[in-house]
């Protein structure tokens, strides 16, 4: 058979095994080699392989699990996050490009199979169609790194699919309690308005009779319109992150009610195992890892880019007849680049190791601040709770004592203020409790959304 030339590649017949005038099957049985072609028949009823399973948040077999919800996410919470993986478009976008991915690792296997071209020319004024089939036996690792490469992808997009719910579930709990801190402050100041407006009015009535100077009145009012800027700012912030929480539940009419109430033992979780459960767990590690895999298998293929490909070919000519033998291709195009790709892969693959090791310590940092934060709280509440005691009391002596001429106006109004403040603080630091619990349960994926809603995005 005569050596043929293509372009960017020369065919190299090495062993000619005669001519014939009709084709004949010799492609019907796999190759024994590593990368020979499955038949059509077994292609076709082999079931495709399903992908890995993601190890925590990534799109799951359909079961029927139900959500994993620990004693320390508000049952509320726990629906929001539920509506939140079921309805937001980027848990759909991700599902699709798993499926995409799938899609990507059922072609890789198919550059196993034999390769057809197709051309025709005229000799004269007779058309003379010419057929190549090309089944690789040897490709110097291109099929089996273009498969690796594949799958990593897969592997990836499925990580990316726990990153995507990572990121709602958070978004999520910080939207939550930011509404149930609105609705808390809100309260307080509210209550702290109405106390300063009685004030007000007291102290309009002793300006009239002339009992107190016009400066008191003034710093009652003063301190009235303060309150009310701060509740039209808490306001303005609960209202804010109501609206992120709807958006992201995919309902207008959600509502935190009723509000979650602190608990000193459901809401501070043990940190024996945190970190270490949120290395094992973060999506972003799992997804960075999965992208080292592909600078691998880039790697793989850029060194396979500078040996030929060995395979069986058979040619049909109307004119040469027909042929069957052992082809080399070798691709000649660029010089030296396939040298240099190979060691750009290479470093490239370094870097991805790097990004790994970055993610470990940017997650091992927010645990642990996580942890700070809860285990602080916990004594800021009990710091505050005997704080706003004892503030209320200070507040009432104090009245009783300018009544009596051995208070000033300003220690009542400063002491009022004092008891509001130690309020706040309490309400601060027990949604500081609650929403640190509810990351570290997010981290180390001790709060998973249902399962199967997960799932339902592919």
């Amino acid at each position: 058979m005569p050596a043929s030339v293509r372009w960017g590649a020369i065919t190299l017949v090495a062993v000619g095994l005669g001519n014939f005038s009709a084709a004949s099957s010799v492609f019907g049985q796999p190759q024994s080699q590593q990368e020979s072609a499955p038949s059509a028949a077994d292609a076709a009823a082999a079931p495709t392989p399903p992908p890995a399973p993601a190890a925590t948040y990534g799109p799951p077999a359909p079961v029927t699990a139900a959500a994993i919800v620990p004693p320390g996410i508000d049952p509320q919470l726990a629906r929001a996050g539920e509506l939140a993986i079921e309805r937001y478009p980027s848990m759909k976008a991700a599902g699709a490009l798993v499926r995409a991915t799938e899609q990507d690792v059922r072609a890789a296997k198919w550059l196993r199979a034999p390769s057809a071209s197709v051309s025709a020319a005229t000799r004269g004024t007779t058309l003379n169609p010419q057929l190549q089939v090309f089944q690789p036996l040897w490709a110097g690792g291109r099929i089996g790194a273009s498969i690796e490469r594949a799958e990593a992808v897969r592997s990836a997009s499925l990580a990316e699919v726990g990153v995507t719910a990572f990121d709602i579930l958070s978004r999520v709990s910080s939207a939550y309690y930011g509404v149930v801190r609105g609705v808390r402050v809100a309260s307080i100041l509210d209550q702290s308005l109405a106390e300063h407006q009685r004030l007000v009015e007291s102290m309009e009535r002793r300006v009239t009779q002339e009992v107190s100077p016009r400066s008191d009145l003034d710093l009652a009012r003063s301190r009235a319109a303060q309150v009310r800027q701060e509740l039209s700012l808490v306001t303005a912030q609960r209202y804010a992150a109501l609206q992120q929480l709807r958006e992201l539940v995919g309902d207008p009419d959600f509502e935190v009610d009723p509000l979650p109430v602190y608990d000193k033992v459901r809401h501070h979780p043990s940190s024996a195992s945190l970190v270490q459960s949120a290395l094992t767990c973060d999506p972003s590690i799992r997804r960075l890892q999965a992208e080292t895999e592909v600078a691998e298998a880039d790697r793989k293929l850029a060194k396979a880019a500078l040996f030929p490909q060995v395979g069986v070919q058979y040619t049909h000519d109307r004119f040469q007849g027909s042929g069957l033998g052992v082809a080399v291709q070798a691709n000649t195009n660029g010089g030296l680049s396939p040298v240099a790709a190979a060691n750009a892969a290479a470093a490239r693959t370094s870097a991805a190791r790097f990004r790994v090791t970055v993610a470990e310590r940017e997650t091992r940092e927010k645990t642990i601040l996580d942890i700070v934060e809860n285990t602080a709280a916990a004594a800021q509440v009990e710091a505050s709770r005997d704080a706003a005691s004892s503030s209320s009391n200070v507040t009432d002596s104090f009245m009783r004592q300018f009544i009596t001429g051995r208070r000033t106006w300003l220690d009542v109004m400063n002491a009022v203020r004092e008891s509001n403040s130690a309020r706040i603080a309490l309400a601060n630091a027990e949604i500081s409790a609650m929403s640190s619990s509810a990351r570290l349960l997010i981290r180390s994926c001790q709060w998973q959304a249902n399962e199967l809603r997960a799932g339902s995005a592919r």
